[in-house]
Formats: structure tokens, C-alpha cells, sequence
């Protein structure tokens, strides 16, 4: 696992107790070594030898020495990755804030085209109906013929698909 060099010694050693000491490595090697202790200091065969006996205080004040020593450097560890996962959460929530912030200007955006889009259509609307009122008015007064008649409207479906 590839870490940081801007950590001190103390984080360091901090996050590699906490890493061995909640591996399965760990528990089966302490259960192990504890699983020995007792045996060793139980049997009729290794009495001679017994250096901790039922109850087996020197037992109790080994593991009361490991869990008053391994305890802090967990914290510590601990601490160190809240303050990462902290700093993480924050820089993606600027992120996102960014996101959101660009996101209400694309459509804020998006609304001006469509008004201005609206208002083109509806000035284009109002110039064609004028524009078929006075052909109406030419036609009704006999001065367009059909030919002129074909020739505007051909003129205004051009400036349709032009627009």
C-alpha cells in the first residue's frame, strides 16, 4: 500500500499497528501465541517449567499492555483517515457545488434562447400574416394575378426555410 511521504514517523507507525493489529495475521498468530501460554502453563508434563500459572496474571497483564498500547495508535490511525475522508468529501462537494453552479447557468442560458427563439417566431408570425393580409387585399382588389399570386407565396416559403 502506497502511502503519502508527508506523514511523520509517528503516523506511520501508527498506521502500520492499526493495519497489522486488524489484519486476520494478527488475530490468528495472538490466538496462537495465547493458545500456547495457557497450554504450556497448564500441563502436568511442563510443570517444572510453568513461569505463569493459573490464573495466569503475567497473561492478563501482557494482553492489558498490548490493549492499553494498541488502542491509541488505532485511534490515532483512525483519526488521520477521518481527516482524509473529510478532506475528500469536502473537495467533492466543491465539486459538485461547481457542477450545480454551472448547471443553472447552462439553463439559465438555454431559457434566453428559447424567449429569443419565441420572439423570432412570433415577429416571423406577425410578418407573414401582414404579409398574406395584403395578399388577400391585392387579390380581392384585382390587381394580382395568379402568376403574382404563386410568385409571393413562392417567395414567402423560401424566407421560411431560410429562417
Amino acid at each position: 500500500m502506497v502511502q503519502n511521504d508527508d506523514r511523520t514517523f509517528g503516523e506511520r507507525v501508527a498506521d502500520d499497528v492499526a493495519t497489522f493489529a486488524g489484519s486476520w495475521k494478527f488475530i490468528i498468530l495472538f490466538g496462537a501465541i495465547l493458545a500456547c501460554w495457557v497450554v504450556f502453563n497448564s500441563l502436568d508434563v511442563t510443570k517444572p517449567y510453568h513461569f505463569d500459572q493459573f490464573p495466569f496474571i503475567l497473561l492478563n497483564l501482557l494482553l492489558s499492555f498490548v490493549a492499553a498500547f494498541q488502542a491509541p495508535f488505532i485511534m490515532m490511525s483512525q483519526n488521520r483517515s477521518e481527516k482524509k475522508q473529510d478532506i475528500a468529501y469536502r473537495a467533492i462537494f466543491i465539486e459538485l457545488k461547481e457542477l450545480v453552479e454551472q448547471d443553472i447557468a447552462h439553463e439559465e442560458e438555454i431559457k434566453g434562447l428559447e424567449r429569443q427563439i419565441q420572439t423570432d417566431l412570433e415577429r416571423l408570425i406577425a410578418t407573414q400574416n401582414k404579409l398574406l393580409e395584403a395578399l388577400s387585399q391585392a387579390i380581392k382588389l384585382g390587381q394580382m394575378t395568379s402568376e403574382g399570386v404563386a410568385e409571393v407565396l413562392e417567395h414567402l416559403e423560401d424566407e421560411t426555410t431560410e429562417q
